[in-house]
């Protein structure tokens, strides 16, 4: 079996505390790479299901986890329907994950405020 970085990425995403998704949107949905990626995380999970707000989910390995971020770019053919979808999707494995979906926002919003989002998030972690 081929190596691949993937404890490497497990140890940098439990060591942060705000992890951001971005992707182009692909018929509908983010990309396969990003799929890979995401995927990648499982690990930081126990493999035993619980049950929180009457739903199963993974037990926590960790005591905390990162935030979760998505920044998404839309093709021609995303709709806001298509954007609700993914970002509700990346809200719910969030929760899966013990953490919450703090910021959704598209590649066409304007940089600053993006930006300005992210760093408030930071100063919330910091104070």
């Amino acid at each position: 079996m081929a190596e691949d970085s993937s404890s490497a990425v497990c140890r940098a995403f439990i060591a942060s505390d705000f992890v951001l998704f971005a992707s182009p949107v692909i018929m509908g949905f983010t990309s396969a790479l990003l799929k890979q990626a995401h995927d990648k995380l499982i690990p930081t999970l126990l493999p035993y299901i619980g049950v929180y707000r009457d739903e199963c989910h993974h037990v926590p390995r960790y005591e905390k986890y990162p935030r979760f971020g998505l920044l998404l770019e839309k093709g021609k053919d995303t709709d806001d329907e298509d954007v609700g979808i993914i970002a509700d999707i990346y809200r719910q494995d969030a929760y899966n994950f013990h953490s919450t979906l703090c910021l959704a926002k598209l590649t066409s919003d304007p940089v600053d405020e993006v930006a300005n989002e992210i760093n408030g998030l930071q100063r919330l972690s910091s104070g």
